[in-house]
């Protein structure tokens, strides 16, 4: 198992690497907030060898975004959704970036350090 800290720039490139290398199982996607950053993880899998990739990506946490990998890792697609419901990750050019887990109407991001309670009340 390797872990690789990639930077945001070159998360897609380092993706498609690791996809020509035989890890295209997406066995884990979430994040970590350290209050002063966020850490993306992405556990890729090769079926073949039984070896794991770690992909990790460090975000701000004032405006945590990055590109979806959906395009070329599909099942992916609902992990991305969940981590942006339960973090507040955004997925540039995801191809369904809706709430998961949370109704529509729900306020904040209930696994961020700074959420409070009050902030998740639903609005009518």
């Amino acid at each position: 198992m390797i872990k690789q800290s990639v930077s945001v720039d070159k998360l897609i490139e380092t993706a498609r690497h690791c996809l020509k290398e035989g890890f295209v199982y997406p066995v884990l996607h979430t994040a970590v907030d350290y209050e002063t950053h966020l850490e993306l993880i992405y556990i890729l899998r090769n079926l073949e060898q039984g070896d794991d990739r770690i992909l990790s990506v460090i975000l701000d946490a004032n405006a945590p975004s990055v590109p979806s990998l959906t395009p070329w890792i599909p099942g992916l697609i609902f992990q991305e959704r969940e981590v942006y419901d339960l973090f507040g990750v955004s997925y540039d050019h995801h191809p369904h970036l809706t709430r998961l887990l949370l109704p529509d109407k729900f306020r904040g991001h209930p696994l961020r350090k700074h959420y409070t309670l009050a902030e998740g009340e639903v609005t009518s």
